[in-house]
């Protein structure tokens, strides 16, 4: 399904393209990746979402065949740019890891074309004044970074993406490991762009610090297995948004679509 050209478009957005698709019927589903990865992770939940629901998906700047970023844009608008050309008038936006903050932040600037966020294993930085918890998870999640670097640095993009993936995607099956360390590999321009040099612009000031000005509903989904900061950032949003729900998944990691499919898949369906 992924793979029918037909069903592929490319969005002119300013200074680049998108790419993206469109497959099912019925209600609207807008499905944005995981910040390393490109709309080929919806692989496995495509085949039954599409039998549900009208569902798109799309490729971030710099990453999967979309355009590199070669000026500043707003990555809430090239969300827009993607709802516009897919016909999209209002729907029900599914975001994980960095996916689920470029979502929320598309919902805080265009409510009126969201139905509902969900937040899966969102991802939004360091915590904006942290509690005593939230502080002592930040350490772990630095000292994941610097391994990843240094193994970058002695043993090449592979085996790195082997080491983060292992961290997020700790309940992940063997071919899932392997998807999601392929994936990485291939978008590694985005993977290894400095943050001075990524030209992507989030609102300011930035979603994180805004849960509470949210005005659409929100399902927050994290895996018990995701890393301690991921949860703490689900607790954070489930208690700030308004109105906002929190689910655990026992099971899943930091991409439950992967690691407990069935799990997510009864989850989303009951909110379709």
């Amino acid at each position: 399904m992924l793979m029918d050209d037909h069903r592929a478009k490319y969005v002119e957005v300013p200074g680049g393209y998108l790419h993206c698709r469109t497959v099912g019927a019925g209600r609207d589903v807008v499905l944005c990746n995981a910040g390393a990865a490109d709309l080929r992770m919806w692989g496995s939940t495509l085949p039954w979402l599409a039998g549900a629901a009208r569902v798109t998906t799309f490729d971030y700047r710099d990453t999967g065949l979309s355009s590199a970023g070669t000026e500043p844009y707003s990555e809430v608008e090239d969300i827009a740019a993607v709802f516009d050309a897919a016909g999209v008038t209002d729907a029900l936006l599914v975001g994980v890891s960095d996916g689920a903050r470029r979502a929320l932040a598309f919902a805080h600037r265009h409510p009126e074309r969201v139905d509902r966020v969900v937040a899966v294993g969102g991802t939004f930085g360091a915590f904006p004044e942290p509690n005593a918890e939230e502080a002592a998870s930040r350490p772990e999640l630095l000292a994941l970074f610097a391994r990843i670097a240094e193994v970058r640095a002695a043993e090449g993009l592979h085996a790195s993406a082997a080491v983060d993936v292992d961290a997020w995607g700790s309940a992940l099956g063997p071919d899932q490991r392997r998807l999601m360390i392929g994936l990485e590999v291939a978008n590694s321009h985005w993977v290894t762009l400095p943050d001075e040099e990524y030209l992507g612009r989030e609102p300011d000031p930035p979603v994180n610090t805004r849960f509470a000005e949210l005005a659409v509903p929100v399902s927050v989904l994290v895996g018990g297995h995701d890393l301690a900061s991921t949860r703490l950032w689900a607790r954070r949003l489930a208690a700030q948004a308004p109105d906002a729900d929190l689910t655990v998944l026992p099971g899943a990691d930091h991409y439950p679509m992967l690691s407990a499919p069935a799990a997510f898949e009864a989850f989303l369906r009951a909110l379709l």
